[in-house]
């Protein structure tokens, strides 16, 4: 890391540890403009450990969840129930994007044997930097695919934004999801299989209205585990797949979930809990 990296790094790291406030994302975007123009910095995410942060689409995307302006109660509660688990205990990452929150839960279970976590992201540029966030903290336990999850196998279109790393989908719901490459799709009960030993206890998803199909295909964890699942309800992108919130609510409730609901913003932000937990 040259000196303009260890000056901007040490000013992100700073930013890192201070409150969100208004003029906070401008000087945390000069500083990312200023040092980190030809090489990209790394900043500090509220648990410790580290994700690559560059002067790029990629770099502006992430940057309001670092700083916590975006998602900042789902991270808070994220790492509430994070804190909870213990040996043998294993998160899925579903719509991992970069790896800001499969990051921060391999980081945590780090100490813990036969602890993992799973992470997936489909998008190819999105993808590449998870594998290097992964390669950052030195995660062994975080384990990437490059793949959708749903409620079968096969080959499937995914749908991105040709300029970025956000928003892709199974379905084209956004104007600007202009680009299409062919995924490989299977389902989280199948591909986890290799893992015999693992116990699922924490599931997040954010994967643009394909929740109730990855659900689907995670019925046999659902009832031999009941991990907790975090996700986000939009209508609009459930709606691209042919259901509706209400569908997905109604599913998980008959696998015996209950509901805990974030403060309203673009999108629901949900807590499903295992009746009884």
């Amino acid at each position: 890391m040259n000196l303009l990296q260890k000056i901007g790094t040490g000013i992100l790291d700073f930013l890192s540890f201070l409150p969100y406030f208004k003029g906070k994302g401008l000087i945390a975007l000069q500083t990312l403009r200023i040092f980190g123009r030809s090489q990209p910095l790394t900043m500090r995410l509220p648990n410790g450990s580290r994700i690559w942060v560059g002067n790029d689409h990629a770099g502006h995307a992430v940057l309001p969840y670092c700083i916590g302006k975006y998602e900042r109660e789902f991270t808070l509660l994220f790492l509430r129930f994070l804190n909870r688990l213990g040996p043998g205990d294993s998160v899925v990452d579903l719509g991992a994007n970069v790896g800001y929150y499969s990051v921060m839960a391999a980081w945590h279970l780090r100490r813990f044997p036969k602890s993992w976590v799973f992470a997936f992201e489909p998008n190819p540029q999105a993808f590449s930097y998870l594998v290097q966030n992964k390669e950052l903290n030195c995660l062994s336990n975080l384990v990437v695919f490059q793949q959708a999850i749903g409620d079968q196998e096969g080959r499937i279109k995914l749908y991105i934004n040709p300029g970025g790393i956000t928003f892709g989908s199974l379905q084209p719901y956004l104007a600007h999801l202009t680009q299409v490459c062919e995924v490989s799709m299977s389902t989280l009960d199948k591909l986890l299989q290799q893992y015999p030993d693992t116990r699922i206890a924490l599931i997040k998803m954010d994967i643009e209205g394909a929740e109730l199909f990855a659900l689907r295909g995670a019925v046999e964890i659902l009832n031999t585990f009941r991990p907790v699942i975090f996700y986000e309800e939009n209508e609009a992108a459930c709606a691209a797949f042919g259901y509706n919130v209400k569908d997905l609510r109604n599913f998980l409730r008959e696998l015996g979930y209950r509901f805990e609901f974030m403060k309203p913003s673009d999108v629901q932000n949900v807590i499903a809990i295992p009746e009884g937990s």
